[in-house]
């Protein structure tokens, strides 16, 4: 190959973490795209050259599983300016918005609201969810069309906004989305358990927030886990199950992955690798998430699964909520909103709990941060991987940095010194985003202009 042309960008003396091993490379960038990927020794000539010695150089991060606020009511909540300013601070140079907010992304209408502010706003590229509730059955089709990568469903309830799909619903709008090999990502939870344990224990007025995994005990998650594989398994749908939190669910994917024509993935998220549920009495609603965090063997049990490359895909499940919705005016722990922000640090946390403490490999972890959900998405090769004709999305890490995190300070819209991860200490840090070959994060300051990223669609 001839590499007498002139580059955009080079990026050279690190540590490039390609999907068959780790190499010191050189990476040749042009229109966004990598061109060349060669020796260090090679000469590049470029516009500009980052140089890299000391650190390494993972596939762009890609979140499946993010909260954004945009459009609606809740302006105060994280929107797309600053939610994916934090994105990139984390090394996320693709994220992947759940449809949630109001109108919720269930038709034409609701989709092209959602894109036009994306467009507007977000500072790396997205993809959207498509919503799936019962109203919205007949549209699953025309949004696969309009581009999402695949259809979110709620088993446990959400929000009058976004009602639960029942079963009936759920193995419908399955049986359909199958038809076009689309894809159903579900939160699986048993409503019924988890909704009537909760109001037990609100009614009885037992506030300790510990009391929160116990309201949404493991059998409600498992059953849903299983259900959910089952209708899989006959509508031979995609599935993807979100935020799972536990080693007995992630063995009933395996199990399932390894019979004939079935096709389901799993997330876990990097809260319910660093923290357990006993964090629940230090931090109270500003650690509440649904599935709740679980036990300490729980923890370790899914950093085995990572090990052994048991689960598909991390997700941070970002939607944080600010500081008077956790506690103003709620009478009690259960009347608090679930959720909270951490998207900045998927691969912190991935660093420093399992490169450096569990010696887990770094090819797994650029597996499970960008190259499987590319895959699973259908965003690969375009994103997900380091090779010659992909976008020149990159991640550029210190592995051996080590820093304290202040949420007050962070990127995010909700700014919070009672963020579960304020003071935490991390060995590993992102030091540069890029996104399409240019800088879009470094040194705390984001460098491009809202409205830089693109929409990236299945298949695209």
């Amino acid at each position: 190959m001839e590499h007498d042309q002139v580059f955009d960008l080079v990026i050279t003396g690190g540590n490039v973490v390609f999907e068959e091993g780790i190499l010191e490379a050189s990476i040749g960038i042009k229109e966004g795209k990598i061109k060349a990927i060669v020796d260090p020794e090679v000469d590049l000539s470029s516009q500009e050259t980052i140089y890299c010695e000391g650190k390494t150089i993972f596939p762009g991060l890609i979140d499946p599983h993010v909260h954004l606020w945009e459009p609606g009511f809740f302006e105060y909540r994280e929107g797309f300016k600053e939610g994916s300013a934090a994105a990139a601070a984390g090394g996320v140079t693709t994220l992947i918005e759940m449809p949630l907010s109001v109108p919720p992304v269930v038709d034409e209408e609701s989709f092209n609201l959602k894109y036009a502010i994306a467009s507007d706003h977000s500072v790396v590229d997205f993809a959207l969810w498509g919503g799936l509730i019962p109203s919205s059955i007949d549209d699953l089709e025309e949004l696969h069309r309009l581009g999402v990568v695949g259809h979110k469903a709620f088993m446990s309830y959400a929000s009058k906004s976004y009602p639960h799909a029942p079963d009936f619903e759920l193995w419908k709008a399955m049986t359909k989305i199958s038809e076009f090999n689309g894809l159903v990502g579900v939160h699986a939870e048993n409503a019924d358990i988890t909704f009537k344990m909760s109001k037990e224990y609100k009614e009885a007025n037992l506030t300790d927030p510990l009391h929160h995994a116990d309201a949404r005990p493991e059998v409600a998650e498992l059953e849903s886990v299983q259900k959910a594989i089952l209708f899989a398994e006959k509508t031979g749908c995609r599935l993807y199950v979100v935020h799972m939190s536990l080693p007995e669910g992630i063995e009933m994917v395996n199990q399932a992955k390894r019979r004939k024509n079935v096709q389901v993935y799993s997330e876990t998220c990097h809260h319910y690798l660093l923290f357990d549920q006993s964090y629940l009495s230090k931090h109270g609603a500003f650690i509440k998430c649904n599935p709740p965090l679980r036990s300490k063997e729980a923890v370790e049990g899914l950093w085995n699964n990572i090990r052994e490359e048991e689960i598909d895909c991390i997700g941070s499940d970002h939607g944080p909520y600010t500081d008077e919705e956790k506690t103003k005016g709620h009478s009690n722990f259960w009347d608090a909103p679930s959720g909270f922000g951490g998207i900045e640090l998927i691969l912190p946390v991935m660093i420093s709990e399992g490169y450096h403490k569990r010696n887990i490999k770094l090819e797994t972890i650029a597996k499970l941060t960008s190259t499987n959900a590319a895959k699973i998405f259908g965003l690969y090769p375009k994103k997900g991987t380091i090779r010659i004709g992909s976008d020149a999305d990159l991640t550029i890490v210190d592995l051996n940095h080590e820093w304290v995190y202040d949420a007050t300070n962070s990127l995010s819209k909700v700014k919070s010194e009672f963020s579960p991860y304020h003071k935490r200490k991390f060995r590993g840090k992102v030091m540069k985003t890029i996104v399409r070959g240019s800088v879009v994060y470094s040194n705390h300051s984001i460098e491009v202009k809202p409205g830089y990223g693109k929409f990236v669609s299945y298949n695209q």
